[in-house]
């Protein structure tokens, strides 16, 4: 006897696994060069010690 798939259940059980065996995230971090280095207490206000990585946040906050 076979078995009727076209529950919604069954539907998302399927997605679900497709996902699980995909991989999380793949990066490319590139090797940073040390150069135009801040200084210890500027490093701490910027976030950062490469000036180059010192850039504006130009995104926006989520809206409620």
């Amino acid at each position: 006897m076979m078995e009727n798939h076209s529950s919604c259940s069954y539907k998302q059980e399927k997605e679900v696994l497709k996902l699980d065996s995909m991989p999380l995230a793949m990066a490319y971090v590139p090797w940073q060069k040390w150069q135009n280095i801040y200084k210890p207490e500027n490093a701490l206000c910027a976030g950062t010690i490469f000036q180059e990585l010192d850039l504006p946040f130009t995104g926006r906050r989520c809206q409620k």
